[in-house]
């Protein structure tokens, strides 16, 4: 299997003030990389934009959107009310998380993504849409037989090839897998995520690299990609390059055009 800049979806920044022009910026920026983009819900629990106002504006600059629904954040109707308005602005592709837990250390709402990746098949045959739903499944562990459900799996961020890889095989899976692949920007980030999300292994010298050049980090994210595709064990790459997206996107279109 290969891929190209039809199977790349770069996250954006959901905007943590009242002003949706930073999403039609990103868009822009991803431009000459993708048209499909996905929109975080309430990233590292954090009160930001609703995606559904994310996805309105993405749309309406001429982007696809995959929208993230967090469980946490809601109970079955506050999930149902936000399928149908993603529905009806035309998104079609849902990404279903659990969600980072709040600072404050309250209890999580009463949903689980098994449950939301069930009350959204239910409301899909209801209303007779086509609804794609995609999970996340962590590299280290085997994949849960519920999320086989699903129709795409998301893999969190890596820089390991033979990582994901080992996953693919073990587990033999039909549906398209998506592998993440994360830009630091500098020491301090690439600690921090290095740290926060598990099986995640920097690759050498990348943190002194970043204290040197800031732009490091779309060398190592665009290399990635690259091996990623070489290798042939995904179906596409779900790219967080947030303040970089444009640089990364000028970088790697050509490449994967090639």
């Amino acid at each position: 299997m290969t891929f190209d800049v039809r199977d790349v979806v770069a996250e954006i920044d959901v905007p943590h003030r009242p002003d949706l022009d930073p999403v039609r910026r990103q868009v822009a920026d991803l431009a000459p990389l993708t048209d499909h983009v996905l929109a975080p819900d309430n990233p590292t629990a954090r009160a930001a934009v609703s995606g559904v106002a994310v996805a309105a504006v993405a749309r309406e600059a001429g982007a696809r959107v995959t929208a993230v629904l967090n469980a946490r954040d809601r109970n079955r109707l506050g999930l149902r009310r936000d399928l149908l308005g993603l529905l009806a602005l035309g998104v079609g592709e849902v990404l279903l998380l659990r969600g980072d837990p709040p600072e404050d250390d309250a209890e999580d709402g009463p949903l689980g993504v098994r449950a939301m990746l069930d009350e959204a098949r239910a409301l899909a045959e209801e209303h007779e849409v086509a609804l794609r739903i995609g999970v996340v499944a962590p590299l280290g562990r085997p994949l849960a037989r519920w999320k086989r459900a699903a129709d795409a799996v998301w893999l969190p961020p890596s820089f390991s090839v033979a990582a994901v890889a080992r996953w693919r095989e073990d587990a033999e899976v039909d549906v398209p897998v998506r592998a993440g692949v994360i830009l630091p920007t500098g020491p301090r980030m690439a600690d921090g995520v290095a740290s926060a999300i598990p099986d995640l292994e920097l690759p050498d010298g990348l943190e002194d690299a970043l204290a040197e050049d800031p732009d490091a980090g779309v060398a190592a994210a665009c290399e990635h990609v690259l091996a990623l595709r070489e290798a042939g064990v995904v179906d596409g790459v779900h790219l967080v390059a947030v303040s970089r997206a444009g640089r990364v996107a000028r970088r790697l279109a050509p490449l994967l055009a090639g």
